[in-house]
């Protein structure tokens, strides 16, 4: 008899144990789920925004085309149809229509920053359709402008820009003065040492403030950077030279 309940207590010993393991088991495939959840909702590790200075600011309105986004050729500029005094567009020196004309010893889309910066400047001002970035680049070339395999020479924005009609006038590179000239309706240009925006050199444009006293930026070589407003503080922190243009006298 008493051998009898040793057994019956032995197998309910072990059927307890199987039922706590079962019970664990059920548990940890509910953690699983939840944790799959969980991850699935989460943004991605390897996420980062387009830089680490600063979070977009306001978008601008800009051309819907972006790179890669059914333009596999390239950027699309601001049609011509569309360009007019008073309405800065957007050119990327990386548009199919003059990316590989010859410039600064190589081609437009490699060197061609600077005259596609100062053609936007120039159309704003004057509302003057008749040069392109390639009819830009040409004049930059004819007039001594462009330099060999190193883009164009800062007496562009200058010289070259007096002889348009322009007057292009070397402004420091504060905040306070940045502000001052944007808010004054003065486009500026901005030459940038290596940081976001480049990684040897490079002109970019400010057409304007935006209600949160951030930059609105034509970036003649990114419609990404172009497609966000930029802090005063992060571009003077980058700029090597800056320029801020009105119509000559």
């Amino acid at each position: 008899m008493g051998g009898k309940l040793n057994m019956g207590g032995a197998r309910g010993a072990r059927g307890v144990a199987r039922g706590r393991l079962a019970l664990l088991g059920a548990a940890a495939a509910v953690i699983v789920a939840l944790l799959v959840l969980l991850l699935a909702v989460l943004p991605g590790a390897c996420s980062a925004p387009e830089t680490v200075d600063e979070q977009p600011g306001e978008i601008p309105n800009v051309p819907v085309t972006v790179e890669g986004a059914g333009e596999p050729e390239g950027p699309t500029s601001t049609p011509v149809d569309l360009w007019a005094k008073g309405s800065m567009p957007y050119l990327y020196q990386t548009d199919p229509q003059w990316a590989d004309v010859e410039y600064s010893g190589g081609v437009l889309s490699k060197q061609g920053c600077g005259p596609t910066a100062l053609d936007m400047v120039y159309i704003y001002l004057t509302g003057d359709t008749s040069y392109d970035p390639a009819g830009m680049a040409a004049f930059a070339t004819e007039n001594g402008y462009s330099t060999d395999l190193n883009g164009s020479s800062w007496e562009l924005m200058t010289t070259g820009a007096a002889k348009l009609g322009l007057t292009g006038t070397m402004v420091s590179a504060t905040v306070d003065s940045l502000r001052a000239e944007l808010e004054a309706g003065r486009p500026v240009i901005c030459v940038m040492n290596p940081g976001t925006f480049t990684e040897v050199g490079h002109y970019i444009v400010l057409e304007r403030l935006a209600e949160d006293g951030t930059a609105v930026v034509h970036d003649s070589n990114s419609v990404g950077r172009s497609m966000r407003t930029w802090s005063l503080d992060l571009i003077c922190s980058e700029a090597a030279g800056v320029w801020s243009f009105t119509v000559a006298s």
